[in-house]
């Protein structure tokens, strides 16, 4: 229940950009998306940090978007990563698929945008944000 849950909320917050939150903390510098299965897909996401501070965890979601601004579906980055203080972080994780989200499989990289939104964040030294 809980996963319908969070993947329902994740995707009704990928038709409208999110408010609240940091959108500068991170960014997706690199991307990839493959079939997993009939009913999934498979990303790899090269997350790079804009963090002064190492981060040891966090509740953010990367959103993809077409040329046209066209919103293609958002996944979770973390909750567990650690990043580096101005790092980079390799997120690697298989998603239920939608037809908005298999768009990414037949769509070309130049054509796909992506942000980020990042709600709360966990220090390395214990202290927390939230946006």
């Amino acid at each position: 229940m809980f996963k319908l849950f969070l993947i329902l909320s994740v995707f009704a917050a990928s038709e409208a950009k999110a408010t609240g939150c940091n959108e500068t903390m991170l960014s997706i510098s690199d991307w990839s998306a493959g079939q997993a299965g009939e009913e999934h897909v498979e990303f790899t996401l090269n997350v790079q940090s804009h963090a002064k501070k190492q981060i040891r965890m966090l509740k953010a979601v990367a959103y993809f978007y077409d040329a046209l601004d066209v919103p293609l579906g958002a996944i979770p980055i973390g909750p567990d990563a650690t990043i580096p203080a101005v790092g980079r972080y390799n997120e690697h994780l298989t998603w239920p698929a939608n037809v908005h989200l298999k768009r990414l499989l037949h769509l070309r990289k130049q054509d796909v945008k992506t942000a980020t939104c990042v709600k709360a964040v966990l220090y390395e030294d214990g202290s927390k944000e939230s946006f």
